[in-house]
């Protein structure tokens, strides 16, 4: 194999097109059941690998699912990765790395059937879960607390992609056509989706206002803090922030007017204009 990178990365590709059941098993290794348990709320079935007697998990898939990047940094060296975790493993090596400290894992990585594989008990500890229960009879594990570094959301309208990446706190705006790209201050920082639900939503007036509204919601307490961008020929003229929201808020009235909500009032805005027609006090 001349280039064991690039047939790395299409027998990774290949691996999520095809589940791990299509594939044979041997004496030596067998497949078996899977519960990952997200604190996100997420609840995922999926089949591991058993091997003399240890359960390993799918390196790349276990990583897709938490929301990190995967690459080959060389023919021996696999990463996961995302502005706040870093996951490396070596072949032919027991020892990883997590978050930039040396960690045994107990046994090396294994490529089995276009699948790299690593002890599930390290790789749950890496993603801050643990192994909660491993039935003796069926080999099935559950694996719970397992968290999302998600960082980068998007959305995309009328040519226009819009996104939010949770280490700089603003929604960047780019013209898909001419790549011309516009910031704008939103403050949202330390977004974590094991603890709150990030929506972001587009919704066209009846004068061709872009109304773009940002949800960012508690997901125990249920409250959330709204942001509320009005926005006339792709320049903005209107932005609100309102925070701890208990319930949810209208933000495009069936007589066609602009509510717009923020910490101690609610403005009236004009379809078309954009000009404020009155000021309501919460």
């Amino acid at each position: 194999m001349n280039n064991w990178k690039n047939a790395v990365a299409i027998l990774v590709i290949m691996s999520f097109l095809f589940p791990l059941g299509s594939h044979e098993t041997n004496a030596a290794s067998k497949y078996v059941k899977l519960e990952l348990q997200w604190e996100d709320g997420r609840i995922n079935h999926i089949e591991t690998l058993l091997k003399d007697g240890v359960t390993y998990g799918s390196f790349f898939s276990l990583g897709s699912n938490a929301g990190l990047h995967w690459e080959m940094e060389s023919d021996k060296t696999a990463v996961l990765k995302r502005n706040q975790k870093r996951i490396v493993v070596h072949m032919g090596s027991k020892i990883a790395e997590v978050d930039g400290k040396e960690v045994d894992m107990g046994r090396e990585p294994v490529w089995y059937i276009s699948h790299l594989y690593v002890p599930i008990r390290f790789l749950a500890s890496a993603l801050e879960g643990e192994v909660a229960n491993q039935d003796t009879k069926t080999g099935k594990v559950t694996v719970t607390g397992l968290n999302n570094y998600t960082d980068t959301f998007y959305g995309s309208m009328m040519g226009y992609n819009y996104t939010i990446r949770a280490g700089k706190g603003d929604l960047d705006i780019t013209n898909v056509y001419t790549g011309q790209k516009t910031s704008i201050p939103l403050g949202i920082k330390d977004i974590n989706l094991n603890t709150h639900v990030l929506n972001l939503n587009f919704k066209g007036t009846n004068k061709n206002l872009l109304i773009v509204t940002i949800e960012y919601s508690n997901r125990k307490s249920g409250e959330h803090d709204l942001y509320t961008l009005v926005f006339k020929n792709q320049g903005l003229i209107r932005k609100t922030i309102a925070h701890g929201l208990k319930e949810q808020h209208e933000t495009l009235k069936p007589d066609g007017t602009i509510q717009l909500i923020d910490d101690k009032n609610i403005r009236i805005i004009d379809d078309g204009t954009g000009d404020v027609l009155e000021v309501i006090a919460r």
